[in-house]
């Protein structure tokens, strides 16, 4: 086997002469084939912290701790190719045997002889002893021991969270214990909760985990707010309830940007790398945008209507849905920033759908929308596009306006002209005061107005806008 991490691991295994083992997810991801680890788990009998120290100095790493009572520490090397990561901990236990028996999914509960193992560069001789080698075989998520949920019960998610990331399945007497524990999901930090269930938000093929939370009853516990959306089929157009609906809409994140280029020619790759961003640590603009997918229609139970004539209207359910998407944010423990993202989205949901007028829409309205929506615009024309799918695939085309033009329009209006506009406006607060202007509610809006005519091609260049300042002024 060729490791990249050969070179580090050959250095480790010179500082010590006590037993080094590769564990957990390092011996896991060797079996299914990868080579390339860069998250390294180790372990051995105890002092690893000291020889973790001594190895951090040697291949100029960085060492800190992780858990200073449990004494478990973390190396990492920063390179051009990426990096390492390798983590250390001691036995929990008596022994290897004790110490893999603790932990969670029989896939991680592996270990092979690390100074064997650089030997031999073979897989024979992985320490096995509760099957995990046949699950990963499987591709099956299985808890040797049901104690292990109550030890920690973050694990009944974090077998939710194996299966997305892996494409694993989970094992049926392993979704029995999850199901009859399911209350104990509200023990662990809600900060520890929040990094398991967006780790799976940011996997594709979200309907598939987001049934596999609900089957197991944990939805429930995550997010009680979409109970209401159960069986709800209000108006003759709806086959699917609204909650089975919003979980489509998450799914459909992928096929919508499947088709990205169609839409938007010269901005897939643009669009692709801004989802890849990272909101906060653990949170990505992908996670939170199949967030909002599952939390768009929120308020629709609590806004439904029916007029004299038998329509049924949602008056101002992305509104309120807004408001209360806010609540759950908070209690996600969510940063202000991801807070800021998913509420737009959610509040403006509906805007794509009014800009789809036959006409087209104006440069003004495009330029708005882009202004209310900022950097999180292209999650909400993917959001607006994948609702459009999860509803579009029970309802006859014909009955709807479609999106997709207008959504090609935007994204090109938004990538070609408001990003520049924003970037270099023609003239700046500064230029107003020059002009004996102080701050205020109608500085803000001539400055406003100048973007929206900058935007609109009606000023072209700086002259003109100081121009059109001066006569307004």
């Amino acid at each position: 086997m060729q490791i990249p991490a050969l070179q580090e691991l050959t250095a480790l295994i010179a500082i010590t002469t006590e037993p080094l083992y590769l564990v957990g997810g390092s011996v896991r991801d060797l079996l299914l084939g990868d080579e390339n680890i860069r998250d390294i788990d180790l372990l051995m009998p105890f002092g690893s912290e000291d020889v973790a120290r001594r190895f951090a100095d040697k291949i100029g790493g960085a060492f800190f701790f992780l858990d200073v009572e449990r004494k478990i520490t973390r190396v990492v090397l920063r390179s051009r190719a990426g990096g390492y990561q390798f983590d250390f901990t001691n036995f929990d236990g008596a022994g290897l045997d004790e110490d893999l028996g603790r932990r969670d999914f029989t896939v991680n509960a592996m270990a092979l002889d690390l100074r064997r193992f650089l030997a031999s560069r073979s897989l024979d001789d992985v320490i096995d002893r509760f099957g995990g080698r046949e699950d990963v075989r499987q591709k099956r998520i299985r808890a040797a021991d049901p104690r292990v949920f109550d030890n920690d019960p973050l694990r009944l998610l974090r077998a939710v969270r194996f299966a997305a990331t892996l494409g694993f399945s989970l094992d049926d007497r392993t979704a029995v214990e999850i199901r009859k524990r399911r209350e104990q999901l509200a023990a662990p930090s809600r900060e520890r909760v929040r990094d398991e269930f967006f780790r799976i938000l940011d996997r594709p093929g979200a309907e598939r985990h987001l049934v596999m939370l609900d089957n197991l009853g944990l939805l429930d516990v995550l997010l009680p707010e979409l109970a209401p959306l159960r069986d709800f089929r209000p108006g003759k157009h709806h086959r699917y309830d609204i909650f089975t609906h919003s979980l489509k809409a998450a799914d459909y994140v992928d096929s919508v940007l499947g088709e990205i280029e169609t839409l938007a020619p010269r901005h897939g790759a643009a669009i692709r790398e801004h989802l890849d961003e990272w909101l906060e640590q653990t949170v990505s603009r992908m996670a939170a945008l199949r967030f909002a997918c599952v939390l768009h229609d929120i308020a629709k139970a609590e806004t439904y209507s029916v007029d004299p004539g038998g329509d049924v209207h949602f008056f101002g359910h992305d509104q309120q849905g807004a408001d209360l998407v806010k609540e759950i944010c908070s209690r996600f423990r969510l940063s202000r920033k991801t807070v800021a993202v998913v509420e737009k989205l959610v509040r403006h949901h509906m805007r794509p759908l009014g800009l789809s007028v036959p006409s087209g829409p104006s440069k003004r309205a495009l330029y708005r929308y882009c202004r209310d929506l900022t950097d999180a615009l292209p999650e909400s024309i993917i959001l607006s596009l994948s609702d459009a799918k999860a509803t579009a695939e029970v309802m006859p085309a014909e009955g709807f306006t479609d999106t997709r033009h207008t959504a090609g329009v935007i994204l090109e209006f938004y990538y070609g002209r408001f990003l520049k506009t924003e970037a270099k406006p023609l003239v700046t607060g500064q230029d107003l005061i020059d002009r004996g202007m102080r701050p205020g509610p109608r500085f803000r809006e001539i400055l406003q107005d100048v973007r929206e005519r900058q935007s609109e091609g009606i000023l072209r260049d700086r002259n003109e806008a100081l121009a059109y300042i001066a006569g307004i002024h």
